[in-house]
């Protein structure tokens, strides 16, 4: 059972996310040019790397605060992170809101293409300008596979701690907007183009927490939107 009386007030929620903000542009001005200077891999590798090092301290910071409110095993602190099996409401709401943000981003990035093709406007970046992404080909596909232990960190530390720790302890019906503002601001160091094509996401996922307090729904959105977009650029289907 998770323990009662832990909640968070609104500058507490802010000073997590600004700070692990902070974090995020401290590896990309450290860690990852250091290991751009120092090892010959290629392009993708040295994301996959610096973001292991962005997100498994997410996951690690929502676990000790659970255990650190009296949750003992692994049940308890899921359970105190709001993650729990689906419901048929939680499927309705996954279900639904993966459409929407599937739905939205991708009117997103046609009216940009649109605008693009009648105006002459920029498209907005499909990856961060951090990343030098160039297509896998042949064996170097193989490198997907060091992608996925930084995606699970990715998609279920941020989950954890932002739905389910931080969104989960915050009172009153504007809570998911709260979130949904701090989560945006996490969301700068990847610049404006990403930004606005993960808009609906932003919005949604705190969202279907809201009305299902379940983080695992935004597990299961967040996961199946980001999943296949950046396979989709690793293979140069997306540029």
């Amino acid at each position: 059972m998770e323990k009662s009386g832990r909640n968070l007030n609104a500058v507490q929620a802010a000073a997590i996310f600004v700070s692990f903000t902070a974090y995020f542009y401290l590896l990309l001005f450290t860690l990852l040019p250091l290991l751009k200077a120092n090892y010959s891999w290629h392009s993708a590798l040295y994301w996959f790397v610096t973001g292991g090092f962005l997100f498994a301290p997410l996951l690690m910071f929502a676990q000790w605060r659970a255990y650190a409110e009296g949750n003992r095993g692994m049940k308890e602190i899921l359970a105190a992170l709001h993650a729990r099996p689906f419901t048929r409401r939680d499927w309705r709401y996954s279900l639904i809101g993966l459409f929407a943000v599937l739905l939205l981003s991708g009117a997103i990035f046609g009216g940009a293409w649109r605008l693009g093709f009648h105006f002459g406007l920029a498209m907005p970046a499909t990856t961060p300008w951090f990343m030098e992404m160039r297509p896998l080909a042949g064996v170097e596909r193989l490198l997907l596979l060091a992608w996925l232990p930084m995606f699970f960190l990715n998609i279920v530390g941020e989950e954890l701690l932002w739905r389910g720790y931080v969104q989960g302890r915050l009172r009153g019906r504007g809570a998911w907007v709260l979130c949904a503002g701090l989560w945006l601001l996490f969301h700068l160091p990847f610049g404006p183009g990403v930004m606005l094509l993960a808009l609906p996401a932003i919005l949604i996922i705190p969202y279907a927490f809201h009305k299902t307090r379940n983080s695992l729904v935004g597990i299961f959105i967040h996961g199946l939107f980001n999943g296949p977009i950046f396979v989709a650029i690793a293979l140069g289907l997306v540029h």
